[in-house]
């Protein structure tokens, strides 16, 4: 039966299921189609602040981006349902129910469609052809699995959101364009046939209606976070996402945005890693405390949580192990979750850019080189594990700004040497000493018999999480002390000098002319060349001795400059440089 514009124009009611397709073919012409899409779409308009705050959505991006959900505009009846009636839902709190059912499959009503399912699109409005896109192509579970998120894309895949590149993103657009429709002038369907025009301008249509908010950490809620884990909680593993201090399970979803997982499977009845004990064993023989410090370190780097501000230093002779536990550590976070950067790298100008989005960076071998910009290298790491904000360059891509989450593990030969006059970089170091080397009996098949004991790993790290936050903070092994204490001394000279000639206590004085010749005297012994001037000398001391001022005590023209808090004597400043 032929339903003719002058059938709507007199109030005939729509054949079940008819559409614009159906028009085109009962010889409708587009200007009939566009009166009649005009009288009966009803436009999606933003909630008002009124509305908002009676019920609308709340958690962290909701409130400042309206499409969080399921954000097309209904090509349907102007009863039907708008589309923010269909909000971006949460899935059932952990041990709830599962979120399979929550939200309807509404997205497909946004745009006509020919009788082949084919979207026909306008290629003059990339807005509709964006919204047509995320619902066809990039949602799981009814909810969005694809966000615009600090210049780049994220897509959800199915256990955490993942860099989506832009050229992917873009070809992605070409396919699904070359299979839409177009209406004619005179309202035929016809092939879309994109061009570059066409694709960039949908391209950039996807990244507002994908768009999350930069202010926005990972990991977080999408959605009201109320009654859920703290995100610093929650672990995506293989078969769901696992809740740290209570180990249990939940179904996996997009409404929890976070950008790493691990690829192992958590089985609270695995068997105990004999392999990975007995391997232990054999680098600390008798040391209990770096193997407790070490599972702490797992159970910290199983989380996404940075607030401890530190950064293990696993030292030790070639073929000691190092290279094994940082193979065991990537396997169990999941390979996209690790980077492996160089320190010199982190002085570069990109260098810092493979770290965005990344859970641990492991630097294998900590080797620097006479040219390397030892002060930038510290000043990086110290604000990153200090969890300071930090712009990073991209190549061809905008700058970034925002808090990473990586956190560093360096394996060395030997310590590195950092400048930081202030010793404060030496005080972020958790070193693990190493003694043992099996060179020339190394075990082959190691290896592979430890990836077998992946999730009994996963439990031995869990524990060591339990513990440290039962604890509260890290305990370093009684074997790492004189590490430690060379660390501090390569780092920073000044300290070195200040334990070693001086005594650091309130109303003590000495003459800046006989502190620096005391410096020369102590650079003369100990090798170093270039003890510097008076005044970088003071700027480091002050660096490294809190509260120290500079005075010129007494009257008269030829008053002497004196540092008030310190002194040259035979007793040695106890504590570490930032209890001075």
């Amino acid at each position: 039966m032929t339903y003719r514009f002058e059938d709507w124009k007199s109030g005939e009611p729509l054949p079940k299921g008819w559409d614009a397709a159906d028009a085109v073919r009962d010889g409708w012409t587009k200007k009939d189609i566009d009166d009649w899409l005009r009288a009966t779409v009803k436009p999606w308009k933003p909630k008002s602040a009124t509305e908002l705050a009676a019920g609308g959505r709340k958690g962290a991006a909701a409130q400042d981006d309206e499409h969080l959900g399921q954000d097309h505009a209904s090509a349907g009846p102007s009863e039907g349902p708008e589309p923010d009636q269909h909000p971006f839902l949460p899935d059932a709190p952990i041990g709830g129910q599962d979120d399979a059912d929550i939200l309807p499959d509404t997205g497909r009503r946004g745009v006509p469609r020919d009788s082949g399912g084919h979207p026909i699109l306008d290629p003059r409005d990339p807005m509709p052809s964006a919204r047509a896109l995320l619902a066809d192509c990039y949602t799981a579970k009814g909810l969005r699995a694809i966000h615009h998120y600090r210049g780049t894309f994220w897509r959800w895949n199915g256990a955490c959101f993942r860099d989506a590149d832009r050229d992917s993103v873009q070809a992605h657009v070409w396919k699904y364009l070359d299979a839409a429709r177009r209406l004619g002038k005179e309202g035929e369907v016809l092939l879309y046939q994109p061009n570059r025009t066409a694709v960039d301008n949908v391209v950039e249509a996807f990244k507002a209606v994908c768009n999350l908010p930069g202010h926005v950490e990972a990991p977080t809620w999408l959605i009201d976070g109320k009654n859920r884990p703290d995100p610093q909680e929650l672990l995506p593993v293989r078969n769901g996402l696992l809740h740290l201090p209570s180990g249990r399970l939940s179904s996996p979803t997009p409404s929890f945005f976070c950008l790493n997982a691990s690829a192992v499977a958590f089985d609270p009845d695995a068997p105990e890693p004999v392999e990975w004990l007995k391997f232990l064993k054999m680098i600390w023989p008798d040391d209990v405390q770096a193997i407790e410090a070490l599972q702490d370190i797992f159970g910290y780097l199983l989380s996404p949580d940075t607030s401890q501000h530190k950064i293990p230093l696993i030292i030790g002779p070639k073929r000691s192990g190092k290279g094994t536990i940082a193979r065991v550590l990537t396997a169990l976070l999941g390979r996209d979750s690790v980077t492996a950067p160089t320190l010199a790298s982190l002085a570069t100008n990109f260098g810092l850019a493979p770290l965005i989005g990344k859970s641990v960076g492991i630097i294998g071998d900590a080797r620097l080189s006479r040219k390397a910009d030892q002060s930038a290298i510290a000043e990086r790491l110290l604000s990153i594990s200090g969890e300071d904000s930090i712009t990073i360059d991209r190549k061809h891509l905008t700058a970034w700004t925002g808090r990473l989450g990586v956190r560093f593990v360096i394996m060395s030969n030997e310590l590195p040497r950092l400048s930081d006059a202030s010793g404060a970089l030496a005080s972020r170091f958790l070193v693990l000493p190493m003694n043992n080397s099996f060179y020339g009996k190394e075990d082959r098949g190691l290896g592979n018999r430890l990836m077998t004991e992946l999730p009994g790993i996963l439990n031995w790290s869990q524990a060591g999480y339990l513990r440290l936050r039962k604890r509260g903070y890290f305990v370093p092994p009684d074997s790492a002390i004189q590490a430690v204490e060379e660390l501090e001394s390569l780092g920073s000279p000044i300290s070195a000098f200040v334990k070693e000639r001086c005594t650091v206590a309130p109303g003590l004085r000495c003459a800046v002319d006989d502190m620096f010749a005391a410096w020369q005297s102590w650079c003369a012994s100990n090798g170093r060349k270039e003890p510097g001037t008076v005044q970088s000398f003071g700027r480091d001391l002050r660096a490294a001795v809190n509260g120290l001022a500079v005075t010129r005590p007494g009257a008269g023209v030829m008053r002497v400059r004196h540092y008030e808090g310190i002194d040259l004597g035979g007793s040695v400043s106890s504590g570490s440089p930032e209890d001075w």
